[in-house]
């Protein structure tokens, strides 16, 4: 928008700078030529007196030759004199004998008594001569007339650096003016604008308590940050009744499902046969709804902490992540390794990036169990990348397509405990902090990547770090790059 306002200001500023240059260019050559006719109306006159004693047969033809022929002399020789008789013939002793067009029309207009015609201003690009004119024998009817046709090369050089200087001068002032007047005008009146574009940011970036300013700008500005900050609080408030619903819903459920468990795990002495299949499959299936539940809350938990974005090394939230789960990951034999900078910050959410990194290291230990899983964390120029590679089999082309969404589970895992819940949870947050999850079949086993939004600045790396999950210790070793 700043630049449309500009776009407003900056030729409305040229055009008022064009009216107050141009009618300075034009009286500077109206000025020129006027000097420039005034200078060259002696040479008119002085043929003029020449050619009254020729055609009147003038006794004293002789001196008046000798008197305006010293006169004559000083005519220079770019300017083209021509006299004419009353047929509007040359005269073959005074002036050239083949006049131009303009002079031939110039001479007609004098003969008919009119008064000589005003020269026309001699801009850069008219190449026109400037006709200075006057009759022959003033004090009767005209015998003849003189035109004498003055090249204007001089003036419209003077005329055209005069433009230049003016165009220049022009240009800078709209230049000052543009960086003075029009970028901290535009400035002021885009402020109301750009606070509201902030504010919209920060909400967008989680911070549901941010709110325009409702004073400041015209009516119209006012009025709308007045309806952003309603639509806000409707946001938050529905944001915070969706998590209060959530996270008592599924506290509510934990009472009654373990309640529910211990009376159908009571029933086990009274069942036999069929029925304790059907029993332990209850059982199971309970085991998974508290499982559910159990999800639920982390997730309504997670979603109310990983609102606000803040810079974080995520290298050390790995580490703290690592040591956590050490016990689970020895308990199921898979074997941690991280290979990271040593330092990668971002600006993201915290609990989102930790609720992530539990997602995977669980279903790396699960659906790989006795293998590798490899932690790889890669700092870009605008991106952290954080990738759990396991050795497992993997997924196939069209299971891949389903990653990341609720409830969903490979039809390969469908044996294993789990509720289809981690990864659509990790997603969503990660999205909502301005991150993105990917996943995709490594050689050998499955990747997720993890891609953060990188601080705005960060230290240069110096080394990096690799962990074992079976030594708690880091060591560390020169950066292979």
């Amino acid at each position: 928008m700043r630049r449309r306002l500009l776009l407003v200001l900056l030729p409305l500023l040229t055009a008022l700078l064009a009216a107050l240059m141009v009618p300075l260019a034009q009286m500077y050559a109206a000025r020129l030529t006027q000097q420039l006719f005034v200078k060259h109306l002696p040479h008119a006159e002085d043929h003029s007196a020449l050619a009254e004693a020729i055609l009147r047969n003038s006794a004293q033809l002789d001196a008046v030759r000798h008197t305006q022929g010293q006169k004559i002399a000083t005519t220079p020789p770019s300017v083209v004199v021509s006299v004419f008789d009353k047929n509007r013939r040359t005269l073959p002793d005074v002036g050239t004998q083949r006049p131009s067009s303009q002079a031939r029309a110039e001479a007609a207009r004098l003969l008919l008594e009119r008064p000589p015609a005003q020269p026309p201003t001699a801009w850069p690009w008219r190449t026109d001569p400037v006709l200075v004119g006057t009759s022959v024998g003033k004090l009767t009817q005209p015998i003849g007339a003189v035109v004498v046709e003055v090249p204007t090369d001089a003036v419209r050089r003077d005329v055209l650096a005069r433009i230049a200087v003016l165009a220049g001068a022009g240009l800078a002032v709209l230049l000052l003016t543009g960086v003075l007047c029009a970028l901290p005008l535009a400035r002021w009146v885009l402020r109301p604008v750009d606070d509201l574009n902030a504010t919209a940011d920060r909400l967008a970036a989680g911070g549901l308590d941010a709110r325009a300013s409702e004073r400041a700008g015209p009516p119209e500005l006012r009025g709308l940050a007045h309806a952003f900050n309603a639509m806000a609080d409707s946001l938050a408030l529905a944001l915070q009744r969706q998590r209060a619903f959530v996270a008592d819903a599924s506290h509510e459920l934990r009472n009654p499902l373990a309640t529910l468990r211990l009376r159908m795990e009571a029933l086990g002495d009274n069942v036999r046969d069929e029925g304790e299949r059907d029993l332990r499959l209850a059982l199971s299936e309970s085991d998974r709804l508290a499982s559910v539940v159990d999800r639920l809350l982390e997730l309504a938990h997670a979603e109310a902490t990983a609102a606000e974005r803040a810079d974080f090394d995520a290298v050390a939230v790995t580490e703290q992540r690592l040591a956590a789960w050490e016990p689970a990951l020895t308990a199921a034999g898979s074997d941690a390794r991280l290979e990271a900078p040593a330092e990668a910050v971002s600006r993201s959410s915290h609990a989102a990036f930790e609720y992530a990194l539990d997602v995977l290291l669980d279903n790396a230990s699960k659906f790989a169990p006795g293998g590798v899983i490899d932690l790889t964390i890669r700092r870009l120029p605008e991106h952290v990348e954080v990738s759990v590679r396991d050795d497992g089999p993997g997924l196939s082309a069209a299971d891949l397509g389903h990653v990341g969404e609720r409830f969903w589970r490979s039809a390969q895992h469908r044996g294993i405990a789990g509720t289809g819940l981690g990864l659509a949870t990790a997603t969503a947050l990660l999205k909502g902090a301005g991150a993105t999850l990917e996943a995709r079949n490594a050689r050998p086993g499955f990747q997720v990547s993890l891609r953060l939004p990188a601080a705005t600045a960060q230290r240069p790396d110096r080394s990096e770090r690799r962990r074992d999950a079976d030594r708690p210790d880091m060591s560390r070793s020169p950066s292979g790059g």
